[in-house]
């Protein structure tokens, strides 16, 4: 969910929000651990972006949609924190221009993200269902190709934001960052059209193609299961080992998508069809499961590390080499320099010693 279009809602139904008063506590944890997830969300996107557009892995197509991905996912967290700071009475909107290329930011990075998972769905797709077509369509030259097309694409639907927005003072000195007044009818038609291009088409397809690739897992699983008793013929053998190192990983990323942003997404849905049917008929219930999921979608783009790091045994590998080894290497080189110190200066010691007893000898003699 965009922080923007949250933001539209939310202007759209304060009166409503107000009259009830029972979202405060939801809100509230919201509000607080917005900084941690953006915090936590900063260092693993960075790092994962290391590793997969490290010169050892981008040399794969599921490699440079993951690293994109993670940059995305890293300017989304950058936008959320600047709402963050709004929350909590910060002047973050002074500064010309900025108002708006953060409402850009969180349209084209939530854009990108989502359609990154979809495309990396569809390439696991192929690997597990059409094996043969592997090296025509998961190359590294078309998804380059298709990586520049989607920004390309994000960057035309959402220009909108750019001169619908502006910030407005407050009465307590404030700069908030707010649609033009004159644009809200326009507004609020480009939300539904967003949650449709962002959350139910993706959604759809993702779960659509995660059904084909979890039947032929397991139909793989059993197989396995199947020659490691005996039961298997010899014919079986190359079906039974695919590229698993890779569909395992691809097939958790997308995975972790349905299952943490599909509860935001069907709450969402229904908030926007309410609000543009019923507004006063929507349920307090459902409000407030809408901060309770939202901040666990603003969660899946935090806690990819993670699921890189267990499931990504490359990764993994690549992961520990370059950083864990590093930091073992420093603290080994480190511990070899105080015994060699502490050699030289016993070495030291000694030489002054003997040469000392060499005068003391000259001088009896």
């Amino acid at each position: 969910m965009h922080v923007n279009a949250t933001e539209i809602y939310q202007n759209s139904t304060t009166e409503y929000l107000n009259y009830y008063g029972t979202v405060n506590l939801e809100r509230d944890i919201q509000k607080y651990s917005k900084p941690v997830i953006c915090l936590s969300g900063f260092i693993g996107n960075f790092l994962s972006a290391a590793i997969f557009l490290s010169e050892s892995q981008r040399k794969t197509s599921c490699s440079l949609y993951l690293g994109v991905r993670s940059l995305s996912d890293t300017g989304f967290l950058i936008s959320l924190f600047f709402f963050w700071l709004g929350d909590m009475q910060v002047n973050a909107f002074k500064a010309p221009g900025l108002c708006q290329s953060i409402i850009f930011l969180s349209y084209v990075c939530a854009f990108l993200s989502v359609w990154f998972i979809v495309i990396v769905t569809f390439e696991n797709y192929i690997r597990i269902c059409m094996p043969f077509q592997v090296n025509t369509y998961c190359t590294t030259r078309k998804a380059k190709i298709i990586i520049v097309l989607f920004t390309l694409i994000s960057f035309i639907i959402y220009n909108f934001t750019l001169w619908t927005f502006t910030v407005k003072i407050a009465p307590s000195g404030m700069s908030l960052c707010l649609p033009i007044q004159e644009f809200n009818y326009i507004l609020q038609y480009l939300y539904y059209i967003d949650t449709v291009v962002t959350l139910v088409l993706p959604t759809l397809i993702t779960i659509v193609l995660m059904i084909p690739i979890t039947y032929n897992l397991l139909e793989l699983l059993r197989r396995q299961q199947a020659r490691l008793t005996g039961k298997s013929q010899q014919k079986d053998r190359r079906q039974s080992t695919p590229q698993s190192k890779v569909t395992k990983l691809l097939f958790s990323v997308s995975l972790a998508f349905i299952l943490l942003s599909l509860p935001s997404h069907v709450v969402r849905t229904h908030l926007a069809i309410s609000s543009f049917v019923a507004l006063e008929k929507i349920d307090p219930l459902v409000v407030s499961l809408k901060y309770i999921f939202e901040t666990i979608y603003y969660l899946s783009f935090a806690v990819n590390i993670v699921i890189y790091l267990t499931f990504g045994d490359r990764f993994r590998s690549d992961f520990k080499n370059k950083f864990c080894s590093r930091f073992s290497s420093k603290k080994e080189q480190a511990s070899q320099t105080t015994p060699s110190v502490l050699n030289a200066d016993r070495e030291e010691s000694n030489t002054l010693l003997c040469h000392a007893n060499h005068v003391t000898s000259e001088t009896h003699v």
